[in-house]
Parts: C-alpha cells; sequence; structure tokens
C-alpha cells in the first residue's frame, strides 16, 4: 500500500478497538451535592414537630387515615351507582356545559386581545401597554377567587362558574397565543406592508393564519383545563360537578364522592386524550 492510500484511510478509529475503554462518568459537582443535602435538611427542619416547624407527623397522618369515619374509607365501598343518580347526571352535563361556554367565549374574546398583547399585532404603545396590563390583572386573580366574587355578585348556580372560566380562559389563551405571535416569520408581514395593507390588513393576511393552528390548540387545552377546575369551583357555589361532590361531602356519604370522582377522572381522561389527537394534528 502507497503512502498516499495510507493517508487517505485515517487514522483507526479508537471506539472500536477492542481494548478501548467507556469514559468514566463525571462525579457530581460539590455545589450540587451541598444544595441537595441543604434541600433535604430545610425540608426535615421546617416539617418537623418542633417550634420553628409545621409540626408534620406521621402518626396524626395515619391515625387520619384509619379513623372511623376517614374519606378513605370510602374507597373500599366505592358506589358506582350514585353515577346513574339525577343529581350526577346534572353535575357531570353542568360541568361540560360550563366548559364550552366559557372556553368558547373566553376564546373569541382573547383572540382580538393576544393580537395586540403583541409589539408585532399591537397598532401603537398605548395600546399594546393598556391590552398587557388588562390581561396581567386577569392572569393575576386565580380561578376560584373569581367564582368566589361572581358568587358574591350574582349568586349560587351554574352562571357565577362560567364568568370564572371565561375570564380564565381569556387570560390563558392570550397569553399563550400573544407569545406565539412574537414568533412568528416577519416574511409575510413585510410583504403585506410593503404592498400597501393597513394595520388591519396586515393582521387579517399575514398574521392570523400563521397563528391559528397554535390559537386553536391552546384553545382546546384551555377545555381541558376548564373542565378540570369546574370541579373545585363548585365547593364555592358555583355549579358543576364539584357541587354534587361537596353535596355529598357534607352528607358523609364518602362511598358516592369516591363513586363521582371516578366517574369524573374517566370523563376527564377520555376528553384529554380526544383532545391531545386533534391538537397533534393541529400542528
Amino acid at each position: 500500500m502507497s503512502q498516499v492510500e495510507h493517508d487517505d484511510a485515517g487514522p483507526p478509529a479508537a471506539s472500536t478497538a477492542p481494548g478501548a475503554q467507556r469514559p468514566k462518568r463525571p462525579r457530581p459537582s460539590p455545589f450540587l451535592v451541598g444544595g441537595f443535602a441543604g434541600l433535604l435538611a430545610m425540608t426535615i427542619a421546617t416539617g418537623a414537630d418542633w417550634e420553628f416547624g409545621i409540626g408534620f407527623s406521621l402518626i396524626e397522618v395515619w391515625d387520619g387515615f384509619t379513623r372511623s369515619n376517614s374519606p378513605m374509607r370510602g374507597l373500599a365501598e366505592i358506589d358506582l351507582g350514585s353515577l346513574l343518580g339525577s343529581r350526577a347526571r346534572d353535575g357531570f352535563l353542568e360541568t361540560v356545559q360550563m366548559a364550552v361556554i366559557s372556553t368558547i367565549a373566553g376564546a373569541l374574546v382573547a383572540l382580538p386581545l393576544a393580537l395586540f398583547n403583541s409589539k408585532l399585532g399591537a397598532p401603537n404603545r398605548v395600546a399594546y401597554a393598556l391590552v398587557k396590563l388588562f390581561n396581567n390583572i386577569i392572569r393575576s386573580i386565580p380561578d376560584l377567587l373569581w367564582a368566589l366574587l361572581f358568587v358574591a355578585a350574582v349568586g349560587i348556580g351554574a352562571l357565577p362558574g362560567i364568568l370564572a372560566l371565561f375570564f380564565f380562559s381569556i387570560g390563558v389563551v392570550t397569553k399563550l397565543t400573544s407569545d406565539t405571535i412574537d414568533g412568528i416569520d416577519h416574511g409575510p408581514v413585510e410583504a403585506a406592508r410593503a404592498s400597501g395593507a393597513s394595520h388591519l390588513q396586515v393582521l387579517r393576511v399575514a398574521v392570523v393564519p400563521q397563528v391559528l393552528p397554535a390559537y386553536t390548540s391552546f384553545s382546546m387545552y384551555c377545555f381541558e383545563l376548564n373542565l378540570r377546575a369546574s370541579a373545585v369551583l363548585g365547593f364555592v357555589g358555583a355549579g358543576g360537578i364539584g357541587a354534587v361532590i361537596d353535596f355529598y361531602r357534607g352528607q358523609g356519604q364518602w362511598d358516592r364522592v369516591w363513586g363521582v370522582v371516578v366517574g369524573f377522572l374517566i370523563v376527564v381522561i377520555v376528553v384529554e386524550r380526544i383532545s391531545m389527537a386533534l391538537r397533534r394534528r393541529l400542528l
């Protein structure tokens, strides 16, 4: 073999040699080990039953789970037949209705707000600042607090739950969609501006078509969130399946409580799987 052919072949690969050793895994840094140890020590000190702790005790937790009227005892006598009762059926139907109405209404309002909540879509700095401030205020209030406010304003029932989830939907969809708008391709936008299109025309032909799949996906994701949240809003009088769970809880019928919880879990899982499949097709 000539010298040129030997040079073209290159050096033999060291990884394929029979006696080659695999590189050793580096040891954790002292900073990581110390940080983990400090976090563990702080957790134990904070939860311990002493002057500066929260009084966590495994014995008390065990006693709470094993007492005669413990809610966990309902798991042994779970009553799935409670799902066939009119109260549970009405609660599930009301929950779905609340989630659908609030999601559709909130998503429709969120699209123009999302356009103005981005620097690319806002017509001027004043509109951008006002919409961003409005959205920050909405997102700073949790859905449970919205429900409490609307229950006090309009009374007990499904209406305060719908209003609470409506504002919650606006905050979620506006935030996620506006972040997507800031990352779109600016080529179509510049082309539309160069052709003499107005600002609203630019948004309609160059911005909205790019964010529409993501916007639809965010709206469907918000529907999942609203479906879960409705189970909590019922505890403050905002309707839905949460009101049914709270009723059975007040009666001490833990077997029925767990029956409704299991049924609601199945509904949420089915809706989530369908929503995930649709979102994959959109994105």
